[in-house]
């Protein structure tokens, strides 16, 4: 493990800053530590220095952060620049639940998303994305899904050499900039819960759109239809819970790995099916089996992989909807697609979500919901500080090691 100390002298702050709501004691530190990814399989701890803030920006303690998908496959090499521009360094983590320890007088009144009153000591979800607000998208598409002029992602861009540096959840302390959505996470929601808010969203936004065509031609999902997800990291695992909230009947989960699929059964999941032990007709056939020789009404590709894509558009059935969630990279890895066989035929739904939202506050409502029926936190099997985070990265790519791992910096 290395270390790399890029933080330069500098005095606590004065509680008594014009504008700015100090911090609680203890006093706010010189130096934070942090987790960067400097190139593919390699990471480090640094140190930056402690951010400052004006009347528009604030100072969160970092309470959990997830590790992504995203990030495994950033580490694994197979994304190396984010909107055209080099990833690395970055001090990563996007699914950020901290504590307000500094906030500017404006920022307590304009961050929260829902216009309540920010203040130190409130602990608060950050929406991964600053947009622009004035591009058409922006203006016209809901959620400002799409911004053609993304100022910032948490977590993943502007990299870790861009001060104010700390834009990432794997830190002690994280800048949080003017225009960031913040959200208040209840009271009686466990931060071990409130953390999947961000991928909740995804599944959240995913469902939605596949609910859309339903109530007229029998098309789209319903009550009581079938479901096959296909890759259940936390992200598929999110969707099937998702998909049960909204009625699901049968509920199929495949996977390469044991422990995801049992996580996977012990919260959703009637039938699982082992990818790595199946080819992908003994898989399509095996759903076809369960559903009455047809497929299923929905399924939904959280693995990732191109190919899981087409395996999807095989396996559903005529007129059934195909969510493609998990290629949030591009892999650079083309497939054979045949549009007519797999898709103009079968009049299939295509949905593609590719952002969580910057809404999420019904989200934080169904976690809240839901917690008494879905034990969430049981997907965490691994919490990490952020020394251990740097030496044991890599196991975010053994499906058979992880389903969830969190960063826990203090």
């Amino acid at each position: 493990m290395s270390q790399t100390d890029l933080s330069t002298p500098s005095t606590t702050r004065d509680a008594t800053t014009p504008g700015i709501q100090p911090a609680q004691a203890p006093r706010t530190p010189t130096t934070v530590k942090a987790a960067a990814m400097t190139s593919p399989g390699a990471m480090e701890v640094r140190n930056y220095p402690y951010p400052s803030i004006d009347r528009d920006s604030a100072v969160l303690k970092v309470d959990m952060t997830g590790v992504c998908g995203t990030d495994k496959h950033i580490f694994k090499g197979e994304a190396r620049e984010l909107r055209g521009k080099n990833i690395f360094p970055y001090v990563g983590g996007h699914e950020i639940i901290g504590t307000i320890v500094e906030i500017g007088d404006r920022a307590s009144l304009n961050l929260d998303y829902d216009k309540q009153e920010l203040k130190v000591g409130d602990r608060v979800a950050v929406a991964v994305e600053v947009n622009c607000g004035k591009c058409w998208y922006c203006r016209n598409h809901y959620n400002n899904t799409t911004c053609e002029n993304q100022i910032m992602a948490y977590g993943l861009h502007p990299n870790a050499e861009t001060p104010p540096f700390l834009r990432g959840g794997w830190s002690e302390y994280m800048y949080i900039m003017p225009g960031t959505h913040l959200f208040k996470v209840p009271d009686d929601l466990p931060t071990g819960v409130a953390v999947f808010v961000e991928e909740l969203a995804v599944a959240y936004h995913s469902l939605s759109r596949a609910c859309g065509p339903f109530p007229a031609v029998n098309e789209g999902f319903g009550p009581g239809d079938s479901v096959a997800v296909l890759g259940n990291g936390p992200l598929g695992i999110l969707h099937g819970i998702m998909a049960s909230i909204h009625g699901a009947g049968l509920r199929i989960a495949t996977d390469l790995g044991d422990l995801r699929l049992n996580t996977a059964r012990s919260l959703y999941a009637d039938v699982t099916i082992n990818a790595s032990q199946t080819t992908v007709d003994e898989r399509i056939s095996a759903v076809r089996d369960l559903t009455e020789g047809v497929g299923p009404d929905l399924v939904i590709e959280c693995a990732g992989e191109p190919e899981a894509f087409v395996e999807a558009l095989r396996m559903v059935r005529k007129g059934g909807t195909v969510i493609e969630v998990g290629n949030w990279v591009d892999l650079g890895k083309p497939v054979d697609l045949d549009v007519m066989r797999h898709i103009s035929s079968k009049n299939l739904h295509i949905y593609s979500v590719f952002h969580c939202g910057t809404d999420w506050s019904p989200v934080l409502a169904i976690l809240r919901q839901q917690q008494k029926n879905y034990d969430f936190a049981s997907m965490i099997t691994h919490r990490f500080g952020i020394d251990e985070l740097v030496e044991k990265m890599a196991i975010v790519t053994d499906p058979n090691a992880c389903v969830k791992i969190e960063v826990v910096p203090h």
